[in-house]
């Protein structure tokens, strides 16, 4: 990724904290900034303390009741959900009994909904409280990754819920202002075309790039398109340490360790990020041997030597030291997470993308709801997606022996989880007692080309199809749709079968991609491992990706979220 490109999505971080400072500016005098704890790193991302102090902030607290803050002017800070609004007015009506002249302003993000403002009136708080939105451009969080941290998953496939679309919308309307209009869109799924059309209607209101400024290739996805590829275990190196280990806005914490994944700052990163975790810790055990040789030839140096060593290289070495001990713990966690059960676990995901042994899949997901509740849910709903559904008779084992182990306040996650797309139930068909049988899900992949070719040998070291993300089994919808877009010309076929896909649509110049930046936006998340694949794509094209989401995700995160909707 060039220069440009690069400093161009770094403007980013510029146009959210002018937004932010234009709001505090408007709010004359010192005052008290009291931000809910999910969005506490989101501002801390694009703006610093010295920044709000420089417009007025004296003090920053982390919203929690109970709280005594020192002016009477406060600023509060909450994402435009009910119950932590609730919670912000509670607070504001406690202090206004305790102490009289307090002056209140709410920041709520993205939007202002009006479900909000009714519940200002139902408070008393009318004329008490000044509401005002707050929105963010979307966050560099890896390179060349950007996330707007709204995730849209339960709202949009559990509460049918659509209202923060034009917060996505708005993002990528400032995403086009500064790297300029596509020349092709493509996008699959019903959102994706909502959000396109809400992007072109920005265009006419706000404003559109100049026309100078241009890329090649826009294209846009629905979660729902593609639900396996957050469902399968990754098998990348950042992919599977996700899984085990908390990621927040490029933030990893393990235990008491934390790290700053950023590819510019972190050499051991950038190098072993995307790739097959069988590959990654052989070249982090390479890096350590060598570290470990450069400090036993530092006994041996001359005093002006050791001099020019500590004043060129010390520093840059004990940072080193310091990354490569995380990442090998990273891998540590990763291996003692799943230790000796992924080969069995990979081997159950391909028996239930090729749909056999399917008494074997149902009891394996049976045996481990026990220990591993998230994982067996994933399979389970794997087979429900790979399967076109599954039979009430197969759920019901599932469901009893889920709530047996794990408490019975979890009965409502099989009705949310088959709400948002995960399971489905059907009646037995008797067809799927015939040899041949194969389900629609697994007819319409094959004709995506999302299963590789079994005769091609798959270098986990030096991958060449996206599959490697998970083993050869699949390859991530997302990577395909570029693959194909990108080759439009020398594949003619691929291109016709995906635009004749139900829900897709493309407009624009077809043909090679010019200029070589192609924007990717996944709407309900993407995951580390569709990122790992199209970083692939990219680099063997010679495009320049730009990948946007909501949110990074996983199959486990979505269940959780489920469970807590």
């Amino acid at each position: 990724m060039d220069t440009t490109l690069n400093d161009r999505l770094n403007a980013f971080q510029q146009i959210s904290q002018r937004k932010l400072v234009e709001i505090l500016d408007a709010i004359a005098g010192k005052k008290d900034f009291i931000i809910e704890q999910k969005l506490m790193k989101i501002l801390d991302s694009f703006i610093g303390v010295s920044v709000l102090k420089k417009y007025g902030v004296e003090k920053i607290f982390k919203f929690a009741q109970g709280l005594k803050p020192s002016h009477n002017q406060r600023i509060y800070a909450v994402s435009c959900d009910l119950i932590g609004c609730q919670h912000v007015f509670d607070h504001i009506r406690s202090e206004n009994t305790q102490t009289s002249g307090l002056i209140n302003h709410v920041l709520v993000a993205p939007f202002v909904p009006i479900a909000v403002k009714n519940l200002l009136e139902e408070n008393g708080l009318a004329g008490l409280v000044t509401l005002r939105p707050l929105a963010w451009e979307f966050i560099k969080t890896d390179g060349n990754v950007l996330s707007l941290e709204t995730p849209l998953f339960t709202d949009l496939y559990y509460h049918k819920d659509t209202r923060l679309l034009p917060a996505m919308a708005k993002a990528l309307w400032s995403l086009r202002m500064v790297l300029g209009a596509p020349n092709f869109t493509f996008t699959m799924g019903k959102h994706s075309q909502q959000v396109l059309k809400m992007v072109s209607d920005l265009h006419e209101s706000l404003g559109t790039p100049s026309p100078k400024d241009e890329f090649g290739a826009l294209i846009i996805m629905d979660r729902s398109q593609d639900l396996v590829s957050t469902l399968l275990t990754p098998v990348t190196y950042l992919g599977l340490i996700s899984e085990v280990i908390d990621i927040n806005l490029g933030n990893a914490t393990l235990g008491k360790s934390q790290t700053k994944l950023d590819p510019s700052q972190d050499p051991v990163y950038s190098e072993v990020r995307d790739k097959h975790f069988s590959d990654a810790f052989p070249t982090l055990r390479t890096k350590a041997k060598s570290l470990k040789t450069e400090q036993e030839n530092m006994q041996s140096m001359k005093l002006s030597e050791m001099k020019h060593y500590v004043q060129t290289t010390l520093q840059k070495t004990a940072k080193l030291k310091q990354q490569l001990e995380f990442h090998i713990s990273a891998c540590e966690a990763a291996v003692n997470a799943l230790a000796s059960q992924f080969e069995d676990l990979h081997s159950i995901e391909n028996l239930i993308l090729d749909c056999s042994k399917r008494s074997e899949c149902l009891e394996y997901i049976l045996k481990n709801i026990d220990d591993h509740p998230y994982r067996s849910l994933r399979l389970f709903s794997l087979l429900s997606i790979a399967s076109d559904g599954v039979t009430n008779s197969e759920i019901y084992p599932i469901q009893k022996a889920h709530l047996h182990a794990h408490n019975y306040t979890n009965i409502p996650l099989f009705y949310k989880m088959e709400t948002a797309g995960l399971i489905s139930t059907k009646s037995e068909n008797m067809l799927k007692r015939l040899p041949n049988w194969t389900s629609k899900w697994v007819a319409n992949a094959k004709r995506l080309k999302l299963f590789p070719n079994p005769s091609k040998p798959l270098d986990l070291k030096g991958p060449t199809c996206p599959s490697y993300v998970f083993s050869g089994s699949y390859v991530p919808l997302i990577a395909q749709i570029l693959n194909v877009v990108n080759s439009q010309i020398t594949d003619p076929k691929s291109f016709e079968d995906l635009a004749n896909t139900v829900g897709s649509s493309y407009g624009g110049i077809q043909g090679p991609i010019h200029p070589q930046t192609v924007v990717i936006c996944v709407i309900g998340g993407i995951t580390y491992s569709e990122i790992s694949a199209c970083r692939l794509i990219e680099k063997a094209a010679g495009l320049r990706l730009v990948l946007t989401s909501d949110c990074i995700i996983t199959g486990t995160k979505i269940i959780e979220n489920l469970q807590n909707a």
